[in-house]
């Protein structure tokens, strides 16, 4: 059965976003507007599993093959960073 991934947009001002709850797959993440001065990780609850590049142009990919998020996956830039990214994720089913 093929799964379709779904796909969440965040506005890095609004500090940390909660994308998804529960455990996750991370398929990729684009670079929709240019990124502040500050790196934006993304986490598995609190650890942090990637961080993308200060001031990251708009227009740039991630590739992360469905990497697993166990607990949830949570985008945590810095309270004063700027920019947007979407990322594409499903749920992780056993």
């Amino acid at each position: 059965m093929l799964r379709e991934w779904k796909y969440t947009r965040v506005d890095l001002s609004t500090n940390s976003t909660t994308v998804n709850s529960k455990p996750a797959l991370l398929k990729g993440v684009f670079v929709n507007v240019t990124l502040s001065a500050h790196a934006c990780p993304i986490k598995d609850d609190t650890a942090e599993v990637y961080t993308i590049p200060a001031s990251d142009p708009a227009g740039n990919k991630y590739d992360f093959e469905g990497t697993r998020f166990l607990t949830s996956l949570v985008v945590d830039p810095d309270d004063s960073a700027t920019g947007s990214i979407t990322l594409m994720w499903r749920d992780l089913r056993a």
